[in-house]
């Protein structure tokens, strides 16, 4: 009798079909290996993951048979969806877009592909694993803050020998006549292979924290007893916009101006001298890269650096002097502003300058303007008339708690200014200023 009762069984079994057992027991999900399959691709298809697909099975390598049957565990209130097909990548995708629209995560992508880089060019192929269709009790909880948004950002691209103007818009969804607009040209005859446009491009970039104080503020204080001003800009406000002052709305140089007739000229809410210049041609002497574009180069190695997400980082180039000019140069960057030296770095004194400054004047007693950072989102801008070395600015500059620092141009260019009116009014004439822009709105770039 209990023979017959266990053969009854298994042909109930037989009939019912692989991941359905009898009402005593809980239902359990199977898959069956293909050809090509592999635990991780498995594991991406089906939400289990390697780990526990070993443990179902009694797995202790990655070897599998195809038509072997694989145990995915009693059916919860997590149930993995079908399969959501092939993909094929379009111009403009990038990998973690892909993964978004069909509500995967890029793990899940590249391990169901079996990609090396997050790397994908338009006509490839991907495979997308299946979504997971969340229990009870994940619905109940709040959705994780995403830690990406994307914008819509402006550059500079060449056109390539086998580019028209028709393809080259279509590229970035403008009409052949948006794409003239927004560059300012008169007519198309302008749009040639190796000529530079503006075009716009969506990118994902990281979400700035919370602001922790007011876009920009503006005191006066005495650390280690000299009076110095201070500007501090808080970086996690999407619309504040650290930028190079010109003295025309031209992007040349010209004859210079003073920092104040700076300030009221660009509207900027504070701005501070910038870096060192030629006397006669007022040509900066380091790399200067302004709405993304790359208006000088020089020798000075180290700069600060911004994105246009408002990340700001002091670090030197990582091309070559004589590759300057290229696009490559600064890539990723909305402003960067060579200078130095480097006074302070990770909080600590220097004591060591590069050889490109090496003018003796540079490191007696003059006034002194400096910026700093106490994070990557902090920027501080000091500016003081005393007369001081390059080791008692840093020195200075790290009692106010600032880690990074880089010396601006000092003696009679030296100053600052704040609501469109000079505190410290420089001496001479200087090449540029370093505004600060608040409640701005317009294009952002990015190199």
């Amino acid at each position: 009798m209990l023979r017959r009762l266990f053969l009854l069984s298994l042909t109930l079994a037989a009939i019912i079909g692989p991941g359905v057992s009898l009402a005593a027991t809980p239902a359990l999900r199977t898959v069956t290996v293909k050809a090509g399959d592999t635990l991780p691709r498995i594991a991406a298809r089906t939400g289990v993951s390697v780990t526990r697909l070993r443990a179902l099975n009694g797995l202790r390598g990655d070897g599998l048979i195809r038509g072997q049957v694989l145990h995915l565990g009693p059916v919860s209130g997590t149930k993995p969806a079908a399969p959501q097909g092939v993909y094929t990548v379009r111009k403009g995708d990038w990998l973690s877009k892909v993964a978004a629209r069909y509500g995967v995560t890029v793990a899940a992508l590249r391990t169901a592909n079996r990609l090396k880089t997050t790397v994908i060019t338009p006509g490839q192929k991907l495979i997308v694993p299946a979504r997971t269709r969340p229990s009870v009790t994940q619905a109940h909880r709040p959705a994780a803050r995403p830690t990406t948004e994307v914008r819509t950002l402006y550059t500079y691209v060449r056109m390539g020998v086998r580019d028209t103007p028709a393809a080259l818009a279509a590229r970035y969804h403008l009409s052949v006549d948006g794409l003239r607009r927004l560059n300012g040209l008169a007519s198309y005859k302008h749009m040639v292979p190796g000529s530079k446009l503006l075009v716009p491009t969506r990118v994902p970039v990281p979400i700035p924290p919370r602001p922790l104080h007011q876009p920009v503020t503006f005191k006066t204080l005495r650390p280690l007893g000299v009076p110095v001003q201070i500007i501090t800009v808080d970086l996690r406000y999407r619309s504040t916009l650290i930028a190079p002052v010109l003295p025309s709305n031209r992007l040349n140089f010209g004859s210079g101006a003073r920092v104040g007739q700076l300030a009221r000229n660009s509207g900027a809410q504070a701005l501070i001298n910038g870096s060192y210049f030629h006397p006669l041609s007022f040509a900066p002497a380091g790399d200067i890269v302004m709405q993304g574009r790359m208006l000088t180069w020089g020798r000075i190695p180290m700069a600060l650096a911004i994105t246009p997400d408002n990340r700001a980082t002091i670090r030197a180039s990582t091309t070559p002097l004589l590759r300057r000019p290229l696009d490559t140069s600064w890539a990723g960057m909305e402003t960067v502003i060579a200078t130095g030296p480097r006074l302070l770095a990770g909080g600590r004194l220097t004591v060591g300058y590069s050889a490109a400054f090496r003018d003796p004047a540079l490191f007696g007693r003059a006034a002194r303007s400096a910026v700093g950072l106490v994070s990557n989102r902090d920027l501080v801008l000091v500016s003081t008339h005393t007369r001081l070395t390059t080791t008692e600015m840093g020195k200075l500059m790290a009692r106010l708690g600032i880690r990074d620092a880089l010396l601006l141009d000092g003696g009679s260019s030296a100053g600052i200014a704040w609501n469109g009116a000079p505190v410290l009014e420089s001496v001479r004439r200087v090449s540029y200023g370093i505004g600060v822009f608040t409640g701005y709105t317009g294009r952002r770039y990015v190199r």
